[in-house]
């Protein structure tokens, strides 16, 4: 890299655009400074290991590595080159549409950073410089609605087989729309207040009465039956005492949907202090190179020995994660990673974020795994050479936690309560191919009957 990067990270936190502070970049690393009028202003910062009271104005510094060339908030900005490339192939083609061709590598990544940072999940927005910014925020004012139907129809099916032609009907009728990352293709977009009607509009920049921001998950053929899955599973969570969005099932251009309600606004749309877990981990251990690389035990670790507290209810928390990962377990969402569970602070209160994303990816054989990460040794063998089994393994992990066996047997038994009639839940789905319903009902009914049998062993069975 010839010369040094600069840009700015902007927030509404607090009810108003401020800029929180510059960083720049160079060969090797990454600096950021916060702003004397940041910090007088007394709101969360970058990452809660970088809270501006403590950091001050003291320049914080990220080594680049091959798995972050900026500190991990500021990396989840930019689309990767995962599966199918959606959100990449669109901006991408957007920058094309302006005569801008980046190099390989992290010249386009920066394109792209520059062009998506901002508008995205959680409280940061990254722009080239003040100016910039300025007159993204001065654009406020709810971009009209409208029947989504009607604008782009059929064309969204071109555009889910990665065509050009379909990238460009998109950017036509929606702009440089920011989007989140993942492998199936979604749109940050906002729709009345009253929940999915076929209208909708651009995310939200400001007070925007009547209006709610949601992520619009499309369904992609790899994956039948996806939209209607991840309704199950949220009903399921909500029902078993999470909070959760709301979220709505539609048909967009003849493809299955699902609109889901923003986490990471209140509920005057305005941005509350967001950070996943994976960028936490990753800021405080450069081992954790991806979403996978950690486990459930060091979640729990981090929230015990971190020098800057991490949550408010430290205890809670690590309840919320255990009885996600049993839930998890029952539905048969082996897909519980980092990026799946995120932190959010509301006033003084820090903790972890309502459920989103808990699809049962185990519905489809390419995705069957029991979890994401590891958990207490399980799949690994002991100090005498044993394997270590499923039951050892989640008592392991639930002692580590902090909960001993009639605690966990408490929320197994919540758990397969919330999960009693699954079975027949499945089977009501009208869009999951029977295969992939039969083969959910069969890894579910095991989990179950697994976790059922250690209920048997304390006497609640």
């Amino acid at each position: 890299m010839a010369t040094d990067r600069e840009a700015v990270v902007w927030t509404r936190l607090g009810g108003m655009p401020r800029r929180m502070g510059r960083f720049v970049v160079t060969d090797r690393e990454c600096r950021f400074t916060y702003d004397s009028d940041y910090l007088a202003a007394g709101l969360p910062g970058l990452g809660v290991l970088y809270p501006p009271a403590l950091v001050r104005e003291n320049t914080l510094v990220w080594q680049r590595t091959s798995s972050f060339d900026l500190f991990p908030q500021l990396q989840a900005h930019i689309p990767p080159e995962s599966e199918g490339g959606f959100q990449r192939r669109l901006i991408l083609r957007y920058l094309e549409r302006q005569g801008i061709h980046p190099d390989p590598g992290f010249d386009t990544d920066w394109q792209i950073l520059l062009i998506a940072g901002h508008g995205g999940i959680g409280h940061l927005d990254v722009f080239a410089d003040d100016d910039t910014a300025r007159r993204w925020y001065d654009a406020a004012r709810p971009a009209e609605l409208f029947p989504i139907g009607e604008r782009i129809g059929f064309s969204l099916k071109e555009f889910l087989t990665w065509l050009d032609e379909g990238a460009e009907a998109i950017i036509e009728a929606l702009g440089p729309t920011p989007s989140v990352g993942g492998a199936i293709p979604k749109l940050l977009l906002s729709i009345p207040d009253s929940g999915w009607d076929g209208r909708v509009g651009l995310p939200t920049r400001g007070p925007s009465p009547g209006r709610t921001d949601v992520v619009l998950k499309f369904e992609k053929a790899t994956y039948p039956g996806i939209a209607e899955l991840e309704a199950l599973a949220l009903d399921l969570h909500r029902e078993a005492g999470f909070a959760v969005p709301r979220h709505w099932l539609a048909e967009v251009g003849g493809l299955p949907a699902i609109a889901v309600e923003r986490y990471d606004r209140d509920d005057r749309q305005a941005p509350i202090f967001t950070e996943s877990w994976y960028a936490v981990m990753a800021s405080g251990d450069r081992t954790v190179t991806s979403h996978y690389s950690s486990s459930y035990d060091a979640i729990g670790r981090a929230i015990d020995v971190s020098p800057v507290p991490l949550v408010s209810e430290p205890r809670e928390s690590k309840a919320h994660l255990l009885r996600r990962l049993l839930l998890a377990f029952a539905t048969g969402n082996g897909d519980l990673h980092l990026e799946n569970l995120s932190l959010v602070q509301r006033g003084d209160w820090l903790g972890f974020s309502p459920v989103y994303d808990p699809t049962p990816m185990r519905a489809y054989r390419r995705h069957d795994l029991l979890a994401a990460m590891p958990f207490d040794g399980y799949g690994d063998f002991d100090e005498q050479g044993r394997p270590i089994g499923f039951e050892t393994a989640l008592v392991n992990l639930a002692h580590n936690l902090g909960f001993r066996r009639p605690q966990l047997a408490d929320m197994i038994d919540e758990v397969l309560n919330v999960t009693a009639d699954l079975d027949e839940r499945i089977a009501a789905l009208r869009t999951l191919p029977e295969a992939n319903r039969e083969h959910l009902q069969r890894v579910t009914r095991d989990m179950r009957g697994r976790l059922q049998d250690m209920l048997g062993k304390t006497g609640k069975a």
